[in-house]
């Protein structure tokens, strides 16, 4: 059986190392049995390429680099430009351009001008309008650096793709953070944390909830009552304390004593050994009991913390408040919805029914709705308990109170995948990960993933062209200040991120590039005017005919009368709510 010429170089692939090489081998065996150029051949051929679902002419070009490579002549070969970008600015661009006669250096210029104004257009005031508004003045930017360098070419080769375009859209985090403050703060890399192993009344959050129910104040008018929650974070139970306030009138300081000493006096509550409260100045009073709290804690512990403004997130009272509207506030007579301006009504054109009974007996149904609440089971971190059986196993306790490398192999025998960073977490297979590096990126920002085959392995991301092992998220402990000091140290690894993507954004004007775009763009055609209109002797010649036929006005149209009636009622009911009040 004939082999691979004897002089050809030793092989550097076997069938063992690429599965592709053992099935093109062995259909390729018959046709070396077959004498060059015979008709015996083109069969054997014919049918090694029906075997292999391949063309006769692949397989010919098989046959020949076999016989004068050896077996890595069956390998697929790399091309010569992989890893090289193909395209410098678009295809119909490159083509024009080439064909014209001007220089690759030159179409290099311009490819990193080009990208330049990209990076500085969607960090401009113009990402807001999207990418197909960024790559519309991209085009005219790349029209007018052609012009400056007497680059002359049809305006149909100014096409970018939107992929192109695309691929710097990272940069609009940098109008966000000088444009859009509340958008860049959402998207800032976060921490959870993990309350459960707080003994009770260790920490205790304390915020204001404006309930969305009508009663009735004792003089019979109505109003909207608010609660001030505390919540024991190591059980999740909540103390809720109901205020019916008068006209014109919020919460102040002494409504936050009187419902701090109305959580000391009750059952199974007590004292707390930290606070962590609202920013409001209503719980500025709060810090006058800080020496109290100091001997039931050990020296420098800080006993009372105040949340951020505007940083809801870090508050866990905020998504309590979400599940009691959904599963207790709405169950009660009188719950009007959280929309002001739509308002849930029993009867359509009438306001909402409020609470049938008196404040005390709003009060007693509250509270039991909210004790009732304390047994329900709840998920995530609480594993599906409620916070007082969390409460009764840490009474029953006495109250008294977690790796690898060759990174780029490991990649190389992975499943790749890509995801977008969510505030410096990728979620992968239900899990959340972070990283440090990650956690300097932007939000929405692509990342290329490995997924290891290795049983127990991280997951990998390739972050600043390097291979790291990601790690599951951390829950920090709630009585440390470790987790802030980490949400500090990523938020500022973001921000250095951001700036430094700044600095390779230059500032670009939008509004001056949109005005010389729509200068160029042509204008259509004016209009031929119609002859002047007589209207004086026109209208009055018609008036005269109107009064001769003795016409009479038109009678209202049906959506007419409707739109009366109705505006008949609203100011009805208006006057009469005047009264009310």
């Amino acid at each position: 059986m004939p082999v691979a010429p004897a002089d050809t170089p030793p092989p550097t692939a076997t069938p063992k190392a690429d599965p592709r090489l053992g099935p093109r081998l062995n259909a390729l065996q018959p046709v070396l049995d077959t004498k060059s150029g015979s008709e015996a051949r083109a069969t054997a051929v014919a049918q090694a390429a029906a075997t292999l679902s391949v063309s006769r002419r692949t397989a010919y070009r098989w046959l020949r680099r076999y016989e004068t490579e050896g077996i890595r002549g069956l390998r697929r070969r790399k091309p010569s430009n992989a890893g090289k970008p193909r395209v410098a600015v678009s295809r119909c661009f490159d083509q024009a351009f080439l064909a014209a006669g001007y220089g690759a250096g030159l179409l290099e210029d311009i490819r990193g001008e080009l990208q330049r104004c990209l990076r500085g257009l969607w960090a401009s005031r113009a990402e807001q309008a999207g990418a197909m508004e960024i790559g519309r003045l991209a085009e005219h930017a790349l029209l007018e650096l052609c012009e400056a360098r007497n680059v002359r070419l049809p305006t149909e080769a100014m096409r970018l793709s939107r992929r192109y375009v695309d691929a710097f859209s990272a940069y609009r985090v940098i109008n966000q953070r000088r444009n859009d403050r509340k958008a860049f703060d959402d998207g800032k890399p976060r921490i959870r944390r993990d309350w459960t192993d707080l003994v009770p009344m260790e920490r205790v959050v304390a915020d204001v909830k404006h309930l969305d129910v009508i009663v009735r104040r004792a003089d019979g008018s109505t109003a909207w009552p608010k609660i001030i929650a505390f919540m024991d974070a190591g059980t999740g139970r909540v103390f809720s304390h109901p205020v019916l306030l008068q006209r014109g009138e919020g919460i102040r300081q002494e409504h936050v004593i009187e419902a701090f000493m109305a959580m000391v006096a009750a059952p199974n509550w007590g004292f707390p050994q930290g606070l962590y409260l609202d920013n409001g100045p209503e719980f500025a009073a709060l810090s006058k009991i800080d020496g109290a709290l100091q001997l039931l804690n050990a020296p420098g512990a800080r006993t009372l913390i105040f949340a951020r403004p505007y940083n809801a997130s870090a508050k866990p009272i905020e998504s309590l408040f979400a599940r009691l509207d959904r599963q207790v506030f709405c169950l009660l007579p009188g719950y009007a919805g959280s929309n002001r301006m739509a308002t849930k009504t029993q009867t359509l054109g009438r306001p909402p029914l409020p609470y049938p009974g008196d404040w005390e007996d709003f009060c007693r149904t509250l509270n039991g709705l909210i004790t009732a609440h304390n047994h329900r089971p709840v998920g995530g971190a609480r594993r599906g308990r409620s916070p007082e059986s969390w409460f009764a196993q840490k009474v029953k306790a006495g109250w008294s109170p977690a790796s690898v490398g060759l990174a780029e192999l490991d990649a190389a025998f992975a499943s790749h995948d890509s995801r977008r960073v969510d505030r410096g977490i990728l979620k992968i297979g239900g899990k959340r990960y972070t990283h440090e590096r990650l956690a300097a990126l932007p939000s929405r920002m692509s990342v290329d993933l490995a997924l290891p085959w290795r049983r127990g392995a991280p997951p990998m991301a390739k972050i600043e062209g390097a291979w790291v092992y990601l790690e599951p998220e951390k829950l920090y402990p709630a009585r440390w200040i470790e987790g802030a000091k980490a949400s500090s140290a990523r938020q500022r690894r973001q921000s250095a991120h951001v700036s430094s993507l700044a600095r390779e954004a230059p500032v670009i004007d939008p509004v001056e590039l949109k005005i010389r775009w729509g200068a160029r763009q042509s204008s259509a055609e004016a209009a031929v005017s119609q002859p002047a209109l007589d209207l004086g002797e026109t209208q009055r010649a018609r008036a005269d005919g109107v009064r001769a036929e003795g016409a009479k006005p038109p009678a209202p149209t049906e959506a007419e009368r409707k739109r009366a009636q109705a505006m008949a009622l609203t100011e009805r009911l208006e006057r009469q709510q005047t009264r009310d009040d």
